[in-house]
């Protein structure tokens, strides 16, 4: 080891970052902490999620989540036929129906009849609103249209044929952890099933965050699921990932040299070693540690590298986790609402290796200061893209413009994208 990397670790191991982050993410009383979840076992909780009788503590409002974040979605697409069961579901719910109901008599079955192999995930069924949500749950795994198409095809059958169900309300639900809603012409069975993700579950963690924080224990499963399946951060997570992002700004080199060690590979070296450096036993000693490093490592090079590369980006305008990062382009700034920009890019990874980028060009009317506004931005970026000006009842517009992207590429990308919208601005009549 070269003189400058055995200083580099000291600077490392002295700053107070690295004690306040090993503290942060010490394993606690969360089972998910320990444990990876199958598909199965993801089904499990949904279930008792959505339960409003389980001891999470949140009632209906886990179910009354889903059924918002659905409706909106349905609102949203075209893709949807409107004489079909899920179509005519949602457009019975509308969200003020959804706000001012009680789901309170609803309950969740994983069986209805279908034998096990052709078993959808869960059924919700309300008797008392006398409807049935017909889940198929896939954490990451793709739909086929044979399965949805052979689920609804029994589930059909068995309501026609069963006294109790026949004058229920029905929607199919495809739900996908992975989806971002921004690949409609691709969706299976989408004529008769509603795509949607996990995004719903965010405001079920902020929901539970202040369950737990006036001494709602049971609330804390609920937020530790929902971190994890969305791209909502508990406030100790955020910190989490801004200490670990400031650390491989200031100390590249020596996470460098801590995260060429393989976990595997370090424990047989400690064996096998008289005098095993300090580095080894540090990584060995902080796992979580190690993990969150590699995690980040990758997002905050990106971050750090878009930074130097493009004129007039700072901080201010950049976030990140794990595995996205936001970014609002150079001259939106001023519409930034004192949360989060209402335009802005998504960069996420497209591939498991976390080699390629897929870049989103997003418009959040929620984050806008007025609903002029809103309108007004979304009018600049339909000359950008005709697609936003498609599905006119959105308060969201999620739209592709890059897909597997290479590191380079996306360097390449970004100014470019910024510089065409920066000129939107310039030549626009929209006032700050």
């Amino acid at each position: 080891m070269t003189l400058e990397i055995q200083d580099a670790l000291e600077a490392f191991f002295i700053d107070p970052r690295v004690v306040e982050l090993c503290e942060l993410l010490r394993t606690g009383d969360d089972l998910l902490d320990v444990i990876h979840l199958s598909e199965n076992q993801h089904s499990d909780i949904l279930t008792w999620l959505l339960d409003p009788r389980e001891g999470h503590g949140q009632g209906d409002q886990i179910l009354r989540d889903l059924l918002i974040g659905a409706t909106t979605t349905a609102r949203s697409t075209d893709l949807l036929d409107g004489r079909g069961r899920t179509s005519r579901f949602f457009s019975a719910w509308p969200p003020s129906r959804i706000r001012t109901a009680t789901f309170g008599s609803a309950f969740v079955a994983r069986e209805l009849g279908i034998n096990a192999r052709e078993r959808v995930d869960l059924f919700v069924i309300d008797p008392q609103n006398r409807f049935i949500l017909v889940i198929e749950n896939k954490a990451g795994m793709n739909h086929s249209d044979h399965q949805l198409d052979s689920y609804k095809t029994k589930f059909d059958e068995i309501a026609s044929s069963n006294s109790n169900l026949k004058d229920y309300d029905c929607a199919f639900i495809a739900l996908d952890r992975y989806f971002q809603g921004d690949e409609e012409k691709e969706l299976k069975s989408a004529s008769t099933w509603l795509h949607i993700g996990y995004e719903w579950l965010q405001v079920s963690a902020n929901r539970a965050l202040m369950h737990m924080e006036r001494g709602n224990n049971a609330a804390r499963l609920v937020v530790s699921y929902c971190n994890r399946q969305t791209e909502w951060d508990s406030p100790q997570n955020k910190r989490s990932i801004e200490l670990a992002s400031a650390l491989h700004h200031d100390h590249s080199d020596a996470i460098k040299r801590l995260l060429s060690m393989s976990i595997r590979r370090i424990e047989t070296e400690w064996l096998s070693s008289r005098a095993p450096p300090a580095e080894l036993e540090f990584m060995l000693q902080n796992r979580s540690l190690g993990d969150l490093l590699r995690e980040t490592q990758g997002m905050a090079s990106v971050a750090s590298s878009l930074l130097a590369r493009v004129p007039g980006l700072t901080t201010d305008s950049l976030e990140h986790g794990r595995v996205w990062m936001d970014v609002c382009p150079i001259g939106w700034e001023r519409y930034f609402n004192g949360d989060w920009w209402p335009v802005y890019l998504s960069i996420t990874y497209s591939n498991k290796d976390r080699t390629q980028f897929r870049v989103s060009l997003v418009w959040n009317s929620h984050h806008a200061r007025s609903e002029p506004e809103a309108k007004q931005l979304r009018g600049l970026l339909a000359e950008y893209d005709p697609r936003f000006s498609t599905h006119g009842d959105a308060s969201r517009r999620w739209i592709v413009l890059d897909k597997n992207l290479s590191l380079q590429e996306l360097f390449h990308r970004v100014p470019e994208v910024f510089v065409r919208l920066k000129n939107l601005l310039e030549v626009s009549s929209v006032n700050p």
